[in-house]
């Protein structure tokens, strides 16, 4: 599976390099795009070239938090039009609605899982490979400074957790997020207040908020009508928990008919049964990396009947068991 972010992402990680001192052009040439290229609002960019910016700025300024930072600076403009749509919802639980809704507009290379537990609720940022820290802090501090500047009543997070060991002062984190912030956590993500998810945005815009989402709604249509491969992988892996789905499923959902989806498939030279198995394959290396849930949860996520199955499974590919395959990694 191609990992890709929105161009936009790396137009605004450019702009506060170079804003913190780096020449423009050896950015542009980092990633062999120019101007116009970078300003082509349909374009991805792989997760490999965006890593790489991540890396670069990182060495040259001596930031080794530069994802962190970035993730402050920027603000939901950055987001394209799922940030405009984001600054128009009522309140966050309508934004994380619609988030969901238009998850394949704003890349692949992650995925967000919302758990409640009595008052608290815990929003789990999950990449879908073994990310860098510049990564995982630049989206949870984005999401946190989209919230503290959206929000009609400024509410600090419970806790912010990351699965990665601290690289810079635990101060300015703290600081910043105005909570405890855990580091060599099980997973990346944020504890909050499940009453926050009613409070009023300020931007909020029901016309403005229609007119946008008719608009994302076309796009998705056209994504979803040309059977993108990101469309449905997000749909397999949707299902799995429940069944694995069944080509005629997934025509449906994406309305087309069997056979044209077939030819599409077919066109780039795998077939539906492949396309799940990859994505039972990618998202099972996922969740052994970046979270610690136990082997049974990701078995069922994965849509597997029983865990030793999963197991079975996860040998074939690897020659590893899942257990032996963290423990590879320094994970338990």
């Amino acid at each position: 599976m191609l990992l890709e972010v929105p161009i936009v992402h790396v137009r605004t990680s450019i702009a506060y390099m170079v804003q913190e001192g780096l020449p423009e052009q050896a950015l542009f040439n980092l990633l062999g795009l120019d101007r116009e290229q970078l300003n082509q609002v349909a374009r991805m960019v792989t997760v490999e070239d965006y890593e790489k910016l991540f890396n670069y700025g990182a060495e040259k300024l001596g930031y080794d938090d530069i994802g962190f930072r970035i993730g402050k600076w920027r603000d939901s403009g950055s987001w394209s039009l799922v940030g405009h749509i984001s600054n128009c919802c009522e309140n966050l639980a309508q934004l994380l609605e619609v988030s969901k809704r238009y998850e394949t507009l704003a890349g692949n290379i992650s995925t967000s899982l919302l758990t409640k537990d009595g008052a608290d609720l815990s929003t789990q940022w999950i990449a879908h490979y073994k990310c860098s820290h510049h990564i995982s802090e630049e989206a949870v501090a984005r999401w946190v400074a989209f919230t503290r500047k959206s929000v009609t009543v400024k509410t600090p997070p419970k806790s912010v957790h990351f699965s990665h060991p601290c690289n810079a002062d635990i101060k300015n984190y703290q600081d910043f997020f105005q909570c405890p912030v855990y580091f060599n956590s099980d997973y990346t993500g944020i504890n909050f207040d499940s009453r926050l998810l009613q409070q009023p945005l300020v931007g909020f815009n029901p016309e403005l908020l229609k007119l946008l989402m008719g608009y994302a709604d076309m796009i998705v249509d056209k994504k979803q009508k040309g059977a993108d491969n990101d469309v449905i992988t997000r749909f397999i892996l949707k299902r799995l928990p429940e069944k694995v789905p069944s080509i005629i499923e997934a025509a449906e959902h994406l309305g087309i008919s069997q056979r044209t989806l077939q030819r599409k498939i077919k066109e780039r030279g795998t077939s539906f049964k492949y396309m799940i198995e990859d994505v039972r394959k990618e998202y099972a290396f996922s969740y052994l990396l970046n979270t610690s849930y136990k082997m049974s949860y990701i078995a069922q996520v994965l849509g597997y009947a029983e865990q030793s199955v999963f197991h079975r499974a996860f040998k074939r590919w690897t020659g590893l068991t899942p257990g032996e395959y963290r423990l590879q990694h320094g994970l338990k």
